[in-house]
């Protein structure tokens, strides 16, 4: 619909003048309007992020989704992160600032720290902050385990990974 290339979505419409990247983006926030609807949380997803907070592990979600998407998913499913970074902020995925930036009031090195995503710009962002990064396969998506320190298809292989 936007007419762009295989690349970077987000890089490709930042590179576009100002009237195409202010349609282009209200192309993607109406996707992702309707992604809201149909979304679903990965089996195991609630119960791990529960013990999470039981355990004082600091959870942060870094998204390149808007704020509302973020605040949908919360809602409808009763979660919630100890600090939320969306495409809104200065930088975004694969760039390090994000978790940077999150890390930084918790004062926690990024060594100390788990990088968990399903696509190439997490285990990117990870890596370029120094953390350790887990790649989450889900069935049918392309594989980028070959970039990550860890490959879960599971939120028990992550928990296992967690607490092992």
């Amino acid at each position: 619909e936007i007419g762009l290339g295989a690349g970077d979505v987000a890089k490709e419409i930042e590179d576009m003048p100002e009237a195409e990247r202010a349609r282009a983006w209200r192309i993607v926030e109406e996707h992702e309007r309707d992604a809201e609807t149909n979304q679903e949380l990965q089996e195991g997803a609630k119960p791990l992020l529960e013990r999470c907070r039981a355990d004082n592990i600091r959870v942060g979600l870094i998204t390149r989704n808007v704020k509302r998407s973020v605040d949908s998913l919360c809602s409808k499913f009763g979660l919630s992160f100890d600090h939320v970074i969306t495409r809104e902020f200065e930088h975004i995925k694969p760039h390090p600032a994000p978790i940077l930036h999150m890390l930084a009031p918790w004062r926690i090195a990024p060594v100390n720290t788990i990088m968990v995503g399903d696509y190439i710009h997490d285990i990117d962002c990870g890596k370029a902050a120094g953390t350790t990064t887990c790649f989450y396969l889900n069935p049918g998506c392309r594989d980028f385990s070959d970039h990550a320190d860890f490959t879960v298809s599971s939120m028990q292989e992550l928990e296992t990974i967690l607490w092992t």
